[in-house]
């Protein structure tokens, strides 16, 4: 009996550390993500001006890799872990990472080196999504240590990741993210690890295809892109567009047939004016993968010989990707941080990033649509002694959420109001437009009252159940 007690103890220490990390921007949460990467450049003159992590302790710090790599894991009492992705170095071959900037499949592999298995990779499904090759590099060589580390503490109890990575580590958690989702995709880590990313002043980690994809996986608050609107890193690599990178269903990849259709000599100089917009697209694409591919693939071979890299994508047409936290500069800040053209990374490093932070509102949340969409049947109630059944006998209560406007049925009257959300906390206001059709009992008044109480929602699976504190006032089931 006292072992049974023990491991039942055991078990609800764990779901309620499991619990602990929630979406949404969180400005304490992101400073304290700050503290770690700051401790990632390993340079104690750089880290003795920030404070140490409240929340965490460092359990492993990697030995340079790679081009120059390495990441740190840090744990917390309350089952949360922080892979803290280090960026650029002053060291040559780390910059050689940045400038190898051609673009290469989001799905395929990679030989790390000789006499190993190919580091097998997936980003994204869609067979048009490409990401930067300098980073996908970097990515895997940290990746093949990191993913272990993570299956070990997840054996322990630990079910919560955040992934951070400032400048170039920023480049590299976009990449690292979307694997780690895939991995839970294809059934090589626990699917009930729960991932949230920071990534700071990151650059432009791939193409428009796999943005969408990424920016699916970690919608409804479990992905940030931080950027310091006058820092030019989040600007780079530079895009190069072409009539490839659209999508196959679009006049203007078909533009040549339309045209061809005209009569002359109006298709003779529509062409024209096509042929002059389209080649100097094509070819700049072309430059792009000979110098930022070709001749850096070079160098980046002199350091890792074994290194056998995917060919290249036909796409350079990199795009800010993620949900993104603008930090807009004031007077305050041009005064703190005079801009120099000489100071290049002055706008860039962490310092004026938590400069600009503390100019948030205290307890700034970016608020985020992370219900559902779809129709919710309620199938309990707090507070009444009569049974569910004797409440409702017609129909249950509803509810949808779209664009932060509730429509739903008492059971006795549709209505509808408006509801904010931030992380996991829920406001519904009282109905702004409901019929006026007379209801026995108190089935609608309870439900209403109750909607108005609640002050947060945990979603579990095809479940939804709003909360006033700890107090469960309503679980609905997903119908649509």
């Amino acid at each position: 009996m006292k072992k049974t007690l023990t491991l039942l103890l055991l078990s609800i220490t764990l779901i309620s550390r499991a619990q602990d990390l929630k979406p949404g921007f969180d400005k304490e949460e992101y400073r304290e993500m700050m503290m770690i990467s700051i401790r990632s450049v390993k340079g104690p003159n750089y880290e003795k001006d920030f404070p140490k992590p409240q929340h965490f302790r460092m359990l492993y710090q990697s030995a340079d890799i790679g081009l120059d790599n390495s990441w740190d894991l840090w744990t917390n009492d309350k089952g949360t872990a922080v892979v803290s992705l280090r960026g650029t170095t002053q060291k040559t071959v780390s910059w050689l990472e940045n400038f190898y900037a051609a673009m290469v499949p989001a799905k395929g592999s990679l030989q790390l080196k000789k006499g190993d298995p190919p580091f097998e990779y997936q980003l994204a499904e869609n067979p048009a999504a490409a990401v930067h090759v300098g980073w996908l590099y970097g990515m895997a060589v940290q990746a093949v240590e990191i993913v272990p580390r993570i299956d070990s503490l997840y054996k322990s109890g630990t079910k919560n990741v955040i992934v951070v990575g400032h400048s170039q580590g920023g480049g590299i958690a976009f990449l690292l993210t979307a694997y780690l989702y895939q991995l839970q995709k294809l059934g090589k880590l626990p699917a009930d690890i729960r991932f949230k990313t920071y990534c700071s002043a990151g650059p432009k980690p791939g193409n428009l295809q796999f943005a969408y994809e990424y920016e699916a996986l970690t919608q409804n608050g479990w992905a940030y892109n931080v950027i310091n609107a006058v820092d030019w890193v989040p600007e780079t690599p530079f895009s190069v567009q072409t009539l490839d990178d659209f999508n196959r269903i679009n006049p203007f990849v078909h533009a040549k047939t339309i045209m061809g259709k005209q009569k002359f000599p109006v298709n003779i100089a529509l062409k024209h004016v096509y042929r002059k917009m389209d080649k100097p697209t094509k070819k700049a694409q072309k430059s792009f993968e000979k110098y930022l591919g070709n001749m850096a693939a070079k160098m980046v071979k002199k350091v890792v010989p074994d290194l056998e890299m995917p060919a290249y994508a036909k796409s350079n047409n990199y795009v800010r990707t993620g949900n993104s936290i603008v930090l807009r500069p004031d007077e305050d800040y041009f005064k703190a941080f005079p801009q120099d053209p000489k100071e290049v990374f002055i706008n860039h490093l962490h310092k004026p990033y938590l400069f600009l932070l503390d100019k948030l509102e205290p307890s700034f949340h970016q608020q985020t649509a992370a219900l559902p969409q779809g129709k919710w049947e309620l199938t309990y109630i707090t507070g009444l002694r009569i049974a569910f059944e004797g409440l409702y006998p017609q129909q249950k209560p509803n509810i949808s959420f779209q664009n932060m406007n509730v429509n739903g049925h008492t059971s006795c009257n549709p209505f509808s109001t408006v509801f904010t959300i931030s992380g996991t906390n829920i406001k519904i206001e009282a109905p702004k437009a409901m019929t006026m059709r007379f209801c026995e009992g108190q089935g609608e008044s309870q439900f209403l009252s109750m909607l108005q109480k609640a002050d947060s929602f945990q979603l579990n699976g095809n479940f939804l159940s709003l909360y006033k504190g700890d107090v469960e006032l309503l679980k609905f089931k997903k119908t649509d």
